[in-house]
């Protein structure tokens, strides 16, 4: 089980792919659910509490509000993530990179494997009729004429742009990350 506190919040959750998440605010529960989601919302009343699991349902966070981090309890797999995070935030940047494009490209790979694999094995004795279409009018359109390092760079912009996009939201986490960091620094300083 997976725990995360605040000065007056915790919050349970049972580890695996379908995991039941409750919120206590003192010792009263105020909201539960069950579900195998990535991210878990949970109202009650005002407050909003979002947990977040990666895709093979480790524990990552608990957040209030879309604000303040809960804290995992000490040695947990939640904690130890945080901890591998902060020590080291350029290969966390790198690893969410590269588990985003294997999202992308992965299922893409399959697709035509089976595909080139099955299609022409796949013989049903079908001789299935082609539609006659009428001719559409042509569109006259501007010429464009691109310089040829112009025409290559943007035709591997496809590839290229999922992988920057990945970069800069695992960059922008670690960044969110430090933000917590002084929030709980901050709290965590006497009133005068």
């Amino acid at each position: 089980m997976q725990v995360w506190r605040s000065a007056e919040h915790r919050v349970e959750a049972d580890l695996g792919m379908r995991r039941a998440v409750r919120w206590y605010v003192g010792d009263e529960l105020v909201a539960e659910r069950r579900t195998t989601d990535e991210k878990v919302r949970l109202d009650a009343g005002t407050d909003r509490m979002e947990v977040r699991f990666s895709t093979l349902g480790q524990p990552r966070r608990a957040t209030l509000n879309g604000d303040l981090d809960l804290v995992p309890d000490p040695g947990s797999a939640a904690a130890a993530h945080e901890e591998r995070v902060r020590a080291h935030p350029t290969r966390y940047a790198a690893i969410q990179t590269v588990v985003g494009v294997a999202k992308v490209v992965l299922p893409i790979v399959a697709t035509v494997l089976l595909a080139r694999f099955t299609l022409p094995h796949l013989s049903l004795g079908l001789d299935l009729p082609s539609p006659d279409l009428p001719d559409l009018p042509s569109l006259p359109l501007p010429d464009l004429a691109l310089p040829e390092p112009v025409r290559e760079v943007l035709s591997y912009a496809k590839y290229v742009l999922p992988v920057v996009v990945a970069f800069a939201l695992a960059r922008a986490e670690i960044g969110r990350r430090r933000q917590q960091d002084e929030k709980r620094a901050d709290d965590d300083q006497p009133r005068s």
